[in-house]
């Protein structure tokens, strides 16, 4: 039996029309994701980058812990922390800094166990839940950020539906085309070449966003209603202790390392946690991450005295488990090196003009029908411009002044926006923002260099400073396609997007 599919002009029409309908009702907040998503490929990075004068060491002695134990205790309570448990960051490839957290109190970790400045990432922080939460009270903005997954996986599949000359087009680009071609053929280029990396970032974006949301409905029909049952499918019993319970020696840190370095030698360390240090009946847990596999880690439970009381199972648990916990490393690109970081951060430029050329193409053919939206298209000019110039504002006056980087991005993007809807021309609001941009952008470098000094030209700092420059001469390229354009007496009137020619 042979099966051939031959769309119809009229299913054609109706994937097209449908396809636009849902590209304007979500464009502004599916670009906000896309953009911030792409610059959270380096989020290690980037927290690096805020303090780039700090300690890093990934050789830490098990004494170490020991005495940083002892010390923060002692601050924690004197700074009336909750002591319910005391964690590490242990010194690891994305992040190579002894950070100890209690409570609230997070502090970097000499070499010699003493305590020292306090841990700050405040912008890179900002950076991450613009992209998972909007923003938003985490509980309503990452089901908001699920469902825009769910959006952008019907996107690109309607879109792949409407191209029914998928293939016969596939090295089609017409540069000397109209201003619509050329956005036709971005837009579709992209689109088909890197379809399964946007459906990959898609998907697992909307699994990761919805996934709270399907433990309740799980909840709701296997154990009436409760959502730990659920949770306890994927992790261990939180443990309780006894009000009171009888103080004890802290955990022997390096009984616990040196049993983790015969059963998982391969396994590289990444956390300690030790829930009601000081107390008898007090557990370690030890997170790593796995070698060669895509789940977050694997984690291990120790008694104080260094015995093993159980492995999770993370990395060699059912099915629907690993496909669960592989979904985070797979959607953020961390894994299998620095390389896939580079790949990630291209193909999320990619992403960013395809969601740009999507918008264009509708506003260019409502034009060329005679029925332009000027309101409209000054609009999304100063959001395809003011997003990327008010993420990079909001770096330049984080460092300078330590302002609040959500407030400074959203008051600068409703701003432009705002504005751009009464005054001023789709040319010279691209114009003049790709310039801010640009400008915000070098100055983020700049202001960092003035506060580190040569730290700003080694290790993570080298990467992020690289990123705004890369950013800065992708828009400083676009510029001067765009004047070599109006030079050759063709009038420019959309934009494409951040990384992108106008």
């Amino acid at each position: 039996m042979k099966f051939s599919f031959k769309p119809t002009p009229g299913f054609v029409r109706d994937m097209t029309d449908g396809h636009s309908v849902l590209g304007l009702a979500v464009s502004t907040l599916l670009y906000i994701v896309c953009i911030s998503g792409t610059l959270a490929v380096f989020y290690n990075e980037f927290e690096r980058w805020e303090q780039a004068s700090e300690l890093e060491n990934l050789n830490v002695e098990a004494s170490v812990y020991q005495t940083a134990t002892e010390n923060a205790i002692a601050l924690a309570t004197e700074e009336k922390e909750e002591l319910k448990s005391i964690s590490f960051t242990i010194p690891n490839q994305d992040m190579p800094r002894l950070v100890v957290e209690v409570g609230e109190m997070e502090r970097y970790v000499s070499e010699d166990g003493s305590l020292l400045g306090k841990v700050e990432h405040e912008w890179t922080h900002f950076l991450a839940y613009l992209h998972f939460a909007l923003n938003l009270p985490v509980s309503l903005g990452v089901v908001l950020v699920g469902l825009i997954g769910v959006v952008m996986s019907a996107l690109i599949v309607s879109g792949l539906l409407a191209h029914p000359k998928i293939i016969k087009d596939a090295f089609s680009f017409r540069l000397s085309g109209s201003k619509r071609l050329q956005q036709v053929d971005l837009h579709n280029r992209l689109g088909v070449w890197a379809s399964p990396f946007h459906l990959a970032i898609a998907i697992t974006g909307a699994f990761i966003g919805l996934s709270q949301v399907a433990a309740f409905a799980i909840a709701g029909v296997f154990f009436e209603g409760d959502s730990e049952k659920v949770e306890h499918m994927l992790y261990r019993d939180h443990l309780v202790m006894e009000e009171n319970a009888p103080e004890v020696a802290y955990p022997d840190y390096a009984a616990i390392l040196a049993t983790m370095d015969r059963i998982a030698p391969e396994e590289e360390r990444t956390r300690i946690e030790v829930a009601f240090p000081g107390r008898e009946g007090q557990v370690v847990e030890v997170w790593t991450r796995v070698p060669e596999r895509l789940v977050w880690g694997e984690r291990y439970h120790f008694n104080s005295d260094g015995s093993l009381i159980e492995k999770e199972g993370w990395s060699e648990g059912d099915t629907a488990k690993q496909v669960y916990l592989s979904t985070f490393r797979l959607h953020f690109g961390h894994f299998s090196g620095f390389p896939v970081k580079i790949a990630y951060f291209l193909l999320g430029v990619g992403m960013c003009l395809l969601v740009v050329s999507g918008i264009n193409i509708w506003l260019v053919r409502k034009r060329q029908r005679g029925n332009p939206v000027v309101r409209l298209e000054r609009v999304w000019t100063a959001q395809v411009w003011g997003i990327p110039f008010a993420i990079a504002l909001s770096a330049v006056t984080y460092l300078l002044f330590k302002l609040n980087a959500a407030q400074v991005f959203w008051s600068v993007t409703l701003l432009l926006s705002v504005v751009a809807a009464f005054t001023g021309t789709v040319a010279k609001w691209s114009m003049y923002l790709r310039v801010a941009t640009i400008v915000a952008c070098v100055g983020a470098v700049a202001v960092h260099v003035a506060q580190f000094g040569e730290d700003s030209f080694v290790r993570a700092s080298l990467v992020a400073n690289s990123v705004w420059l890369v950013i800065a001469v992708g828009i400083a390229v676009s510029c001067f396609y765009s004047w070599v354009r109006q030079k050759s007496s063709e009038p420019v009137s959309l934009n494409t997007s951040p990384a992108g020619s106008n």
